[in-house]
């Protein structure tokens, strides 16, 4: 981010002498009233600032989304930029008795702030709202730090957890061919972070346990079977039923987006009745542009928290002509933004229904 935060006001100074030299021109040379002229100005340089921020700053995203990021650039630092610098160039003129150039310096001076976080948090990387209202939320875009007591806490639950036996747990009662889904930690919350625990379930019918295990465990088809989420998966394999898996998945939410590399160990056994699959991550890191593929990895755990830690538990059991298949997610994060809890929630809970009923269909496509 620091070195974001150079650039851009690099690139900020050579606005600024595209911005008051237009200015100048329109106001010396052509005779244009200063408020029109300094609206004029601050166009192109804002259109010069973009050109600077797509192929220095920002170059590691698809040059394919260059227009939708040009009008966001508009209406986002655009806006802000006409707007401060019309009317502080005005105020500081008309009540400081500032010269018209001088005024606009301050101006431009004061909106830079402003305008980098709008630039970063939601032209670059499609978060408005949050980039606005971060510092007074609190909200995950900033960064932060993972914190020994959070790691303990999650290590605890998680220790708990594996505790009981898979195994002996009673089957769920899915009903139809939609999953059945729970939160098993609606509280969630621990010291700095917050543990998110989902179970689904769904009987797969006229399919094979073999066919579901095969599809779980065919990484070099899931950016097929988990698109558009998974973007790479490549599996080493550690022993006949071990494996290391790096993972680079992209989600999008609407506005936002979140890109990670991750490295898991994942286990296939054995238990009594039930196959099990186990995949318990070791190293996540984020991209700070939050798209893939990407060169912008932030240090593990000093990130935006948006995902710190992701186990995955499957139980896999016949159940007559189909399969039972039972998906258990936990995952750890800095606790969500006041007010977007249910949200959070609602995006796991979905994450967690696609990706059972992908595995389904791919099953039930022998892929």
């Amino acid at each position: 981010m620091i070195q974001q935060f150079v650039r851009f006001n690099a690139v900020g100074i050579l606005g600024v002498a595209v911005q008051l030299a237009v200015l100048r021109f329109c106001t010396q040379g052509l005779g244009v009233q200063y408020v029109t002229a300094t609206v004029v100005a601050v166009e192109i340089a804002l259109l010069h600032n973009f050109c600077w921020h797509e192929v220095w700053i920002w170059k590691s995203l698809p040059w394919q989304g260059w227009p939708v990021r040009l009008v966001r650039f508009q209406l986002g630092n655009g806006v802000i930029s006409i707007a401060s610098n019309a009317a502080l160039t005005f105020a500081f003129h008309e009540f400081m008795g500032l010269p018209v150039l001088a005024a606009n310096l301050a101006a431009i001076l004061i909106s830079a702030l402003l305008n980098f976080r709008v630039a970063r948090f939601w032209v670059f990387r499609g978060m408005f709202i949050v980039a606005l209202l971060g510092a007074t939320l609190n909200a995950a875009v900033f960064t932060t730090t993972l914190q020994p007591a959070t790691i303990a806490a999650w290590n605890d639950y998680i220790e708990r957890f594996e505790h009981t036996s898979l195994a002996s747990r009673p089957m769920l009662d899915p009903r139809g061919d939609q999953p059945l889904l729970i939160d098993l930690n609606p509280g969630g919350s621990i010291p700095d972070g917050y543990i998110h625990h989902w179970i689904g379930a769904m009987r797969i019918p006229n399919v094979a346990v073999a066919q579901v295990r095969s599809v779980i465990e065919d990484y070099s088809h899931w950016q097929q079977i988990y698109k558009p989420d998974v973007k790479f998966a490549l599996a080493t394999r550690v022993s006949p039923a071990d494996y290391n898996l790096r993972m680079i998945s992209e989600q999008t939410d609407g506005l936002l987006h979140f890109a990670f590399d991750m490295h898991f160990r994942v286990q296939f056994h054995q238990a009594g009745d039930f196959q099990l699959a186990e995949s318990r991550s070791y190293l996540i890191r984020e991209s700070d542009s939050g798209h893939a593929p990407y060169t912008d990895l932030l240090s593990e755990g000093s990130d935006h928290g948006i995902l710190w830690r992701l186990n995955t538990y499957w139980r896999l059991k016949p159940a007559g002509t189909s399969t039972y298949a039972e998906c258990q997610v936990l995952s750890l994060s800095r606790k969500p933004v006041l007010g977007t809890t249910g949200h959070v929630k609602a995006r796991a809970r979905d994450s967690l229904k696609a990706t059972l009923t992908a595995t389904a269909q791919a099953a039930r496509a022998n892929l």
